[in-house]
C-alpha cells in the first residue's frame, strides 16, 4: 500500500509538464521554493526497538533546529519493501509503514516548496551507502535547477570524530572499564576503503581503555581476520585475564537485525561460522552481557551527528 499523496504529487507534476507545452508562461514545475528543510538519512530497520531510536534522534534534531521541517529517508530497499508489505519484525508485523527512499523524500520536499535542503547521513562511516546517497543527491540537483542541497558527513568522518566517539563510549562503559571487563563492539564492515575507520576507532578506544575491541560482520578487515569474532577471540585469549566476563554491544546506529541475530542471538547453529558472537564467546568459556543499545540511543552521539549537520547549514 503506497502513499496516495506520493501518487498525487507525481500526477500533479506530470500535469504541470503537459499543460506547459500549450502555454507561453514560465514552466511552474521549474520554480524552486524558498523554504528550508532537513532530511535525515539512515539504512532503516524492520525491528520495533530501532523505531524508538529514530524517534529519539528526530526529537533531538527538532530541538536543535527548532521550526525546521524534519523528514526521513531509508537507504535500504529491502527494509522499505518489508515495511510497505507489513512484514516487519515482532510488533511491526502486519503494520503497513510507507517510508521514503532519499530520492522520494527529496522529490517530495521539492514539490512542497523546499529550495534549500540539508541532508544528514546517520551512517556510521562514509562507506558504500553514503556514496550511493551522494550519487542520488547529484542526480536530484542535476534534474532540478536552482535546488540547493548540502550534506552532513557520517559519524566517523574525521580524526576529531573518532576521538569524540571514543570518549562517549568510554563514559558509557565506565563500569566495565572499572572492573577490567573487555568490551566488544560490533560494527557492520564494508568492502569500501573506509572500512579502516573501524580499526581506527579501536585505536582511539584503546588509548582510553586497553580492553576495548571493535569487530564487524563483513568487510575488508573482517576478511583479513582482524575484525572477525575469531580474531577478537584470539586477542582476548592473549590477555590472559583472570575473569572471563565480557560485554558485547552494537557499533551501529540501532540495535537491529545484526545486533539481535549476528551478535546476541542463541541460534543453535553447530557451525562456528554460522554462530553469533554470544555463542562463540560462550563456547570459549566466557560469560556474556549484551548491551542492546545502538549509537543513536546515546544523546552524546546524536550531538556529534547533528554537529555535522550544523556545520553544513552554517557554510
Amino acid at each position: 500500500m503506497f502513499s496516495i499523496r506520493k501518487v498525487f504529487l507525481t500526477l500533479s507534476a506530470a500535469a504541470l509538464l503537459f499543460t506547459s507545452c500549450d502555454s507561453d508562461d514560465d514552466n511552474n514545475e521549474s520554480k524552486i521554493g524558498d523554504k528550508d528543510g532537513i532530511l535525515l538519512v539512515t539504512f532503516g530497520s524492520s525491528y520495533e526497538a530501532p523505531q524508538a531510536t529514530f524517534e529519539g534522534i528526530d526529537k533531538s534534531a527538532k530541538s536543535k533546529f527548532a521550526g525546521e521541517e524534519i523528514r526521513w529517508g531509508y537507504t535500504s530497499d529491502i527494509i522499505l519493501n518489508k515495511l510497505r508489505q507489513g512484514n516487519g519484525e515482532g510488533a511491526l508485523n502486519g503494520k503497513i509503514i510507507d517510508n521514503d527512499t532519499p530520492e522520494e523524500a527529496l522529490k517530495l520536499m521539492i514539490e512542497d516548496g523546499y529550495g534549500k535542503i540539508s541532508v544528514q547521513s546517520l551512517h556510521v562511516i562514509p562507506g558504500e551507502e553514503f556514496d550511493e546517497m551522494l550519487e542520488t543527491i547529484e542526480e536530484i540537483e542535476a534534474s532540478h535547477e536552482g535546488i540547493e542541497i548540502t550534506v552532513g558527513k557520517p559519524l566517523l568522518n574525521s580524526k576529531a570524530d573518532l576521538s569524540a566517539v571514543a570518549k562517549v563510549l568510554a563514559d558509557k562503559f565506565a563500569a566495565q572499564i572499572a572492573s577490567g571487563e573487555p568490551v566488544l563492539l560490533m560494527g557492520h564492515g564494508t568492502p569500501h576503503e573506509n572500512d579502516k575507520k573501524y580499526l581506527a576507532l579501536e585505536v582511539e578506544l584503546q588509548k582510553l581503555y586497553a580492553n576495548f575491541f571493535v569487530g564487524t560482520v563483513e568487510g575488508i578487515s573482517f576478511d583479513k581476520g582482524e575484525t572477525s569474532i575469531g580474531g577478537i577471540l584470539d586477542k582476548l585469549e592473549a590477555l590472559k585475564l583472570d575473569s572471563k566476563k565480557v560485554t558485547i554491544s552494537p557499533l551501529m546506529s540501532i540495535a537491529g537485525d545484526h545486533a539481535n541475530n549476528d551478535m546476541n542471538a542463541n541460534t543453535g547453529e553447530k557451525d562456528p561460522a554460522e554462530q553469533s558472537w554470544r555463542e562463540r564467546l560462550v563456547a570459549a568459556g566466557y560469560t556474556v552481557t549484551g548491551v542492546m543499545k545502538g549509537l543513536g540511543d546515546y544523546d552524546e552521539i546524536n550531538d556529534i551527528w547533528l554537529s555535522h549537520l550544523e556545520e553544513v547549514k552554517l557554510d
